[in-house]
């Protein structure tokens, strides 16, 4: 009886959690309130374990670009981008942590991006950036 009793607040807890879309149904809304996609010039990305949304992007033209990571993972985050000469990489970050680096798409075409912490790549921590 007594581990029962210790028990129900830890369910309880626990189904208050879950979900992906931060409780609006959008897969783009994290938890944080941030919305993940292009803007503009800006494109922000949700990192969890082990994913990256959105996984594929499309930007209309070459040219300078803000990249904004969330990290929503339990584990440390980040970002590379590489393809058409860039290799461009974001910083660490642990959960609720954000970071703001910018990179100059210079030419048209598919550019990899994924995460470098410890294999999360070979985890399918990954994604595409297409540059119309």
């Amino acid at each position: 009886m007594r581990k029962l009793l210790l028990l129900a607040p830890l369910a309880l807890l626990i189904s208050g959690c879950g979900g992906t879309s931060g409780g609006t149904g959008d897969p783009n809304q994290g938890h944080l309130g941030e919305k993940a996609g292009l803007v503009d010039t800006t494109l922000t990305l949700i990192l969890k374990d082990f994913t990256i949304t959105p996984a594929n992007v499309t930007f209309p033209k070459t040219g300078k670009y803000t990249v904004v990571l969330y990290n929503e993972g339990s584990q440390l985050h980040n970002v590379e981008i590489e393809g058409n000469g860039i290799e461009a990489t974001g910083k660490d970050i642990g959960f609720g942590k954000t970071f703001t680096f910018t990179v100059d798409f210079k030419k048209a075409g598919s550019y990899e991006m994924y995460c470098p912490v410890d294999g999360h790549k070979d985890l399918g921590m990954t994604g595409t950036i297409t540059v119309s």
